[in-house]
């Protein structure tokens, strides 16, 4: 048990390095690359740009497969650049937690709740489906992707708790301001 729990706890720290590498990696691949990520990094034999950023930034997993909803999700959020000339943003914010974002693009609960309930490939799909929701408004497609990881690769209600408390955090602070606004 012990050392199930120090792999884990290697994997995450390994965790917070990667993704924003990831995430700033995929936002300077070309529009083909990018394009196969967001199709999906496994269709065929498997997008090259998945397998390069597997070699670069070995996370420590013997299936490196594991990883490929994350990889696909990021890919999602970054976006699409007009032009190889253009440049396009990091979908990384380490200061905007995941709930926070679900609930400022106007997610609902009941959205938010089958999101968290789902396990195995409904999950991944799941995840897919609100990512590229959340990628149709600018304003609302960077948040902290550690989290996003955490939860497509480690299937664990820790992360589902933590997504669930930085929404509903975010709808009280809404609701604070939204209250001190008809006080006055």
């Amino acid at each position: 048990m012990t050392s199930i729990n120090a792999t884990a706890k290697r994997c995450d720290a390994g965790l917070n390095e990667i993704v924003p590498r990831w995430a700033s990696q995929i936002a300077r691949l070309d529009a083909g690359s990018a394009a196969a990520l967001r199709r999906g990094p496994l269709a065929g034999s498997g997008a090259a740009a998945f397998w390069k950023l597997m070699a670069d930034h070995d996370p420590g997993l013997r299936h490196p497969e594991t990883w490929a909803p994350a990889v696909q999700a990021i890919a999602i959020l970054t976006g699409v650049g007009g032009s190889a000339s253009d440049r396009r943003e990091s979908a990384h914010d380490p200061q905007h937690p995941m709930g926070a974002a679900l609930f400022d693009a106007g997610l609902s609960e009941l959205r938010l709740a089958s999101l968290l309930a789902a396990r195995g490939d409904l999950r991944d799909e799941l995840l897919l489906r609100t990512c590229r929701w959340l990628a149709r408004d600018p304003q609302h497609h960077r948040f902290d992707l550690r989290t996003l990881a955490r939860f497509a690769v480690y299937d664990a209600d820790e992360t589902g708790r933590r997504i669930a408390r930085d929404y509903y955090r975010a709808e009280a602070a809404a609701n604070a301001i939204r209250f001190q606004g008809q006080e006055t």
